[in-house]
């Protein structure tokens, strides 16, 4: 496993998978099988509906389960596959590996040990037909991923994957543009690949990046789970989350999640850090460090009559570390108790708060609502309006098998979120992690809705998908409130605070769709071929540019990465 804020060699994440491996055996005779789901949106959807033998309480739309689905990764029950299973046996060796179960299995005698070994790729090819010259864009992922479990207490995961890779043009130019704000890393080299880690060059027009990622999981008792880990999270039912999302890159974090009856709480501490200099001086040809700020979040899920699921969210981002790189953390940081921190500092505190709510109404078996409330900041200067009247709000709705028509998939949702949130008067203290929000990817100052088609028949499925946003970008160099890497303090000194409104700045439009038909050849690491289309628009009243790209992809899809953006 890789707990780390980089990825610096292969070396260093062998240390850590060892590490991970040797922690196993120790607590051989005391620990649990509860595993994260992956947060990959298409492949969950079989999760939402249906059970399964694998997994115990995970029909998470039907009603009459009491599942609290509102705090992603979701931590499940996995059964070992069982070795004398008549149809198992019956089956060839090669058909099991390709289409039913993971590459490697590893099971001792008496079920103390159960251990997968799968391979984890992305071999995409494609072209932007809008692109004038025409070149061939590609994707090569190459990696693996390990889960496992000891007893009945304990499991593990843990990945690595190395990545090159070309990007269309409106990606190309986001990797470019996302640390302009730091003169100090300007260099491209100190970008990202949306929610994939920092950017290196790769030949002529191609990036060079890795992705670790793993967690140990420990269930001293039923009620309670405990993990430590290298990766990310998402709040809500949504596609997005105002509050908490899997945009940016993977982090250190600790988790405790604390179930009983009809609620769950959970406690998240993080290591978040912004692409700048950390203040330490590194020596020659040694990776710089980065400046590093503690994040604490808490989530109180309630669920009531089974059909109706209510949260309430807390998250803070704690002030940067000094010019030596170091956090003089406070007992607070650590303060389990949920409001405590907002009723102490305030939402208009030099630490960055973040409070919000989330909804979710099962009104039938197959069909729900859902919602969020963000708020950033109350402060009010006058009654008219004011900057600091910062909050986001969701709504949005599913329904499976549409028309009762089995495995048909509709999903609609509305986003909108205010000018300035998210952001601090400090900076460094914005609500972001390796130069990407840790929210919505559009970050703030817009209106956005979304919808979703999904079907499938056997192992076949097609997924179409549509985006339309409209947000206010800055122009003339002057903060409109959308990027939210800006200080919320320096805002156009021209404009009175009751003109400030939503898209406010120059507006700009961006369309997205999306389809893509494919075939699923192994579910247990969405193991799919798929071949579709993209076109996306970004229209403002100075330009308009277009992008047209059709791929075809072999790919194993665990995670979600967001390029509708």
């Amino acid at each position: 496993m890789k707990i780390s804020y980089q990825v610096s060699s292969i070396k260093n994440l062998s240390w850590h998978s060892l590490l991970c491996l040797a922690t196993c055996i120790f607590y051989l005779n005391t620990i649990s099988a509860q595993q994260n789901l992956p947060l990959n949106r298409e492949w969950g959807l079989k999760y939402e509906i249906t059970k399964t033998s694998k997994l115990r309480n995970t029909c998470l739309a039907s009603y009459n389960t009491n599942d609290l689905s509102c705090f992603k990764p979701l931590i499940v029950y996995v059964k070992p596959i069982d070795k004398n299973d008549s149809l198992r046996k019956a089956t060839s060796v090669w058909k099991r590996k390709i289409k039913q179960e993971s590459l490697f299995i590893i099971q001792d005698t008496a079920d103390e040990f159960y251990m997968t070994i799968d391979p984890f790729f992305n071999f995409e090819l494609g072209r932007d037909m809008a692109d004038s010259n025409g070149e061939n864009l590609y994707k090569n992922t190459r990696g693996f991923i390990i889960r496992g479990n000891i007893g009945d207490k304990f499991a593990f995961e843990s990945s690595f994957y190395e990545n090159q890779a070309t990007y269309a043009k409106y990606i190309d130019d986001y990797i470019f543009s996302t640390n302009k704000l730091f003169p100090q890393t300007a260099n491209y080299q100190y970008d990202v690949i949306p929610g994939q880690g920092r950017a290196k060059k790769f030949k002529l027009n191609g990036y060079d990046y890795a992705m670790a990622s793993g967690y140990v999981s420990y269930s001293p008792i039923k009620l309670i789970n405990i993990q430590i880990g290298h990766g990310k999270h998402f709040v809500g039912d949504g596609y997005r989350s105002l509050l908490l999302s899997d945009n940016s890159f993977n982090y250190p974090y600790a988790r405790i999640t604390t179930t009983y009856k009809n609620l769950q709480y959970t406690n998240l501490y993080t290591s978040f850090m912004n692409l700048t200099n950390g203040g330490v001086k590194t020596p020659p040809n040694v990776e710089r460090l980065f400046q590093k700020k503690t994040a604490s979040f808490q989530l109180l899920s309630m669920n009531f009559f089974n059909r109706l699921q209510i949260g309430l969210f807390q998250g803070m981002i704690w002030e940067a570390a000094d010019t030596t790189n170091r956090q003089h953390l406070s007992f607070n940081t650590f303060n389990p108790i949920i409001g405590v921190n907002t009723a102490i500092y305030g939402l208009h505190n030099t630490n960055n708060i973040v409070a919000g709510a989330t909804l979710k109404i099962k009104i039938t078996n197959t069909i729900s609502l859902y919602g969020q409330y963000m708020l950033d900041d109350t402060y009010q200067k006058n009654s008219k309006g004011d900057i600091r009247k910062k909050y986001g709000y969701q709504i949005g709705f599913k329904y499976f098998d549409l028309f009762t028509i089995k495995n048909l998939h509709l999903q609609l949702e509305y986003n909108n979120v205010r000018p300035y949130a998210y952001a601090s008067e400090n900076t460094y203290q914005s609500y972001t992690h390796y130069n990407q929000a840790l929210a919505h990817p559009l970050g703030a100052n817009f209106y956005e809705a979304i919808g979703f088609i999904n079907y499938r028949i056997k192992d076949f499925f097609i997924q179409l998908k549509g985006n339309y946003a409209v947000k206010g970008a800055d122009s003339l160099n002057m903060n409109f409130g959308s990027n939210i890497f800006r200080s919320d303090n320096n805002f156009p000194i021209n404009q009175s605070f009751e003109n400030i409104h939503t898209t406010q700045g120059l507006k700009t439009t961006v369309m997205y769709q999306d389809i893509h038909v494919g075939y699923l050849v192994n579910p247990s690491t969405n193991f799919n071929i798929v071949l579709g289309i993209t076109n996306r628009s970004e229209k403002t009243e100075r330009t308009n540019t277009q992008t047209q790209f059709i791929y075809f992809g072999i790919r194993t899809s665990l995670n979600n990465f967001y390029y509708d953006f």
